[in-house]
């Protein structure tokens, strides 16, 4: 199964907007893709859906981030990194090379400029769901 680290903007965006980042939440909801994250990321994704200007589309934000965290595989990093500016970004990246994910999927500017980390490819919503595809087995007949 492709595991991924889905950065919070990816996470609200596809929780609580249509688009391809919630063809990705779907897809974890699902079970067809593999959600990793680790301690500190849940608090952030919690705090974020909370803001008064996403008031009027989480009703009850606490519960969106229960339902998200219950399907995620959290890994406890084991080395902190400095790769980036904005620490809560390292937090994505910590996660997803302890877990040795797939990917990881952002909109933020700062991630994406990586373009990969560790080997790690890091790319927004639209990519991700471009090279999935290209990766699904052929549907049977």
């Amino acid at each position: 199964m492709i595991a991924v680290v889905l950065d919070t903007n990816t996470l609200v965006s596809g929780l609580g907007f249509s688009g391809p980042p919630s063809v990705i939440v779907d897809a974890v909801l699902a079970g067809e893709l593999m959600l990793v994250s680790s301690p500190p990321l849940p608090d952030e994704l919690g705090r974020v859906p909370a803001h008064p200007k996403l008031a009027h589309v989480f009703d009850d934000p606490a519960a969106v981030t229960a339902l998200l965290w219950s399907v995620a595989d959290v890994v406890e990093p084991t080395s902190t990194l400095a790769a980036v500016a904005d620490e809560p970004d390292n937090r994505v990246l910590e996660a997803a090379v302890e877990a040795g994910v797939d990917a990881v999927v952002t909109g933020d500017q700062g991630l994406l400029a990586l373009g990969e980390f560790q080997g790690i490819p890091v790319i927004s919503a639209t990519k991700f769901l471009e090279w999935w595809a290209d990766r699904e087995p052929p549907a049977a007949e």
